[in-house]
């Protein structure tokens, strides 16, 4: 049958069939991922990305109402380098298809070209063999046979081979690819979007297409990657911006000074930022200072990087940010970690990544502000679960106690969406240097070849030895937080009393001892220290404090003369668990031999 025009279900359907053919070749995507940095995630991210556009486009037989639609999704969901430029050619898309219900081959074809500048315009340094080259090559032949071919049903497949011999060339004019002998990830998935696209005009079905969540893609078999070289710069920051006055050349320009791969999409007031760096907070502050950041991600490439191609154990850890372990004992063991999020007066930040623990002291002592926090969200953990998946052959996932916040739940829950064999999500009834200590065990027995089920049982029988004791300035953050009753904060206030605080066995945050002065209640914790120690031995222990390194360092010095042993490692906690504590608090965690 011949096909002479596109409108608005034609064009979502031809969407979806290119999403189909994008999801069969994820994971071959993601293992000839060397550029902009060898992270294995570019079919993850275009899979995600047209899979939230199809989910989020209404659809009208009006070709024009179905693009914009399709480009407010777009904008939405875009993830990662190719996934943001897709994303801007689909909005490029929208604007040149504005005037129409629906289009025929010639008005087809000079709106593909017009959306190609679009796409170009959002990176800050175009690069010549990228999927950028492939979709402005394809649009060309598409204009030069439609001069003379007007049914979609012939012309799009002789415009394939042109994409594919554009995409053949692409190690030709980057000498990454060559060095590699690969083709650019992100423009092998255009082509096999369009393959898909073709397919389906040659079938008319969408039976390959399941439509799910879009947070969903299963993982595939764990193919060879390239490209062992680390990333110059560690996170892949996105971000969505929304602020009057703003341009596109302004924000790339002013993003330069923090890293690379530098791609803006949108317009309009509203934009969507991309940038690999290794200052992810300050690049946040840097766009909240421009207007209303509504929306943030931070991914680890270093982390994937090595997840991908070598791997410390067949087992994967993941945690959150409430784990309260250095960077450089993460980094030694290559723990996973995800974010929970803080928000203040309308603004989000992720824990650890775009607000680090120093900053949010001065506001908690200078301003009435009040903080909460939230666990990651589902879909979150459901993206990790899938690429941890792919490059281990089993994935232990340690939480922040169920009874303080709702993550262990979620993460559950994505990991039986995700497949829920081979994961295995443990309550670690605990939180920050206890937590970490917890995942410290874990890493050291991953680190020595124990298999899964050992790790699991180690796990299952350190936890209930594991303790946390912190002395605290003040009852008043924990009041602002919502985690003491007023009186009593009213109480504690009034009598310069600093309270003790400690987790009991079900997890739960309770009061320790008598509240007393400061070096009262020193003594009084350093008692339970000798205490347990003396009567069921010591594996490790660590010191943790928030804004208050001299009383962390006095501690310690206490701890290692009491054991005869320094601490395994002295930090500041999270702000997750420092706005409720409050600057000034200090305290220890310690796993117990037996």
């Amino acid at each position: 049958m011949k096909i002479r025009c596109i409108d608005g279900e034609r064009y979502r359907n031809a969407f979806l069939a290119g999403t189909a053919a994008l999801e069969r070749r994820r994971e071959h995507l993601n293992s000839i991922n060397v550029f902009p940095v060898p992270d294995g995630d570019t079919g993850d991210n275009m899979v995600f990305t047209c899979r939230s556009i199809a989910e989020g486009t209404r659809v009208s037989r009006s070709l024009a109402e179905t693009a914009s639609s399709m480009a407010e999704a777009a904008f939405s969901g875009a993830r990662g380098n190719s996934g943001i430029i897709f994303c801007q050619y689909i909005h490029g898309l929208a604007r040149a298809f504005g005037p129409y219900p629906r289009v025929d081959a010639p008005a087809f074809a000079e709106s593909l070209l017009s959306a190609v500048p679009f796409a170009e315009e959002a990176l800050h340094r175009p690069v010549e063999g990228t999927i950028l080259t492939v979709m402005r090559e394809w649009s060309h032949a598409v204009r030069r046979i439609s001069e003379t071919e007007t049914d979609f049903a012939v012309l799009l497949p002789l415009s394939l081979e042109d994409a594919r011999k554009s995409l053949r060339e692409t190690p030709a004019r980057m000498d990454l690819l060559a060095r590699e002998k690969v083709v650019d990830a992100g423009a092998q998935g255009f082509v096999d979007f369009l393959e898909g696209v073709v397919e389906f005009l040659g079938r008319g079905s969408l039976r390959h297409f399941s439509l799910r969540s879009a947070t969903a893609a299963p993982a595939g078999s764990h193919e060879h990657s390239h490209g062992d070289e680390m990333p110059p710069f560690r996170y892949c920051t996105e971000a969505v911006l929304h602020g009057e006055g703003l341009s596109r050349p302004g924000l790339i320009g002013g993003l330069s000074r923090y890293g690379d791969s530098i791609v803006v999409g949108g317009g309009g007031g509203r934009f969507r930022v991309h940038v690999h760096t290794d200052r992810p907070a300050e690049v946040m502050d840097r766009l909240s200072g421009m207007g209303r950041v509504s929306f943030q991600k931070v991914d680890d490439m270093k982390r994937q990087v090595e997840a991908r191609n070598s791997p410390l154990s067949t087992v994967g850890l993941l945690t959150d940010s409430c784990c309260d372990l250095p960077q450089e004992l993460l980094d030694r063991y290559q723990v996973h970690t995800v974010p929970l999020t803080v928000s203040s007066g309308g603004w989000e930040y992720l824990d650890k990544l775009t607000l680090k623990p120093g900053e949010i002291y001065t506001a908690l002592r200078e301003t009435g502000r009040t903080f909460t926090t939230s666990q990651p969200a589902f879909g979150e953990f459901v993206k990790r679960y899938s690429f941890l998946k792919s490059c281990y052959d089993s994935v232990i996932s340690l939480h922040l106690s169920s009874a303080l916040s709702g993550t262990w739940s979620v993460s559950r829950k994505a990991a039986d969406h995700a497949g829920g064999e081979g994961i295995h999500v443990l309550d670690s009834k605990n939180l920050s240097g206890a937590l970490g200590l917890l995942v410290l065990k874990a890493a050291e027995a991953a680190a020595a070849g124990k298999s899964c089920p050992e790790i699991l049982e180690i796990l299952r029988s350190a936890i209930p030895r594991t303790r946390i004791f912190a002395g605290l300035n003040s009852l008043r953050y924990l009041v602002r937080g919502g985690r003491a009753g007023a009186m009593a904060g009213f109480v504690g206030t009034m009598l310069n009393l600093f309270p003790m605080i400690t987790v009991d066995p079900e997890g739960k945050a309770c009061g320790f001892g008598r509240p007393g002065s400061e070096r009262s209640n020193r003594k009084k914790m350093l008692d339970e220290f000798k205490r347990l120690t003396d009567r069921h031995g010591l594996w490790k222990d660590s010191v943790l404090h928030a804004d208050a390194p001299g009383a962390a360092e006095e501690l310690a010095a206490d701890l290692e003369e009491a054991c005869g042993r320094a601490p395994e490692y002295t930090m500041e906690i999270s702000p997750v668990v420092g706005i409720n504590t409050g600057p000034g608090s200090a305290g220890f965690a310690l796993i117990l031999e037996d």
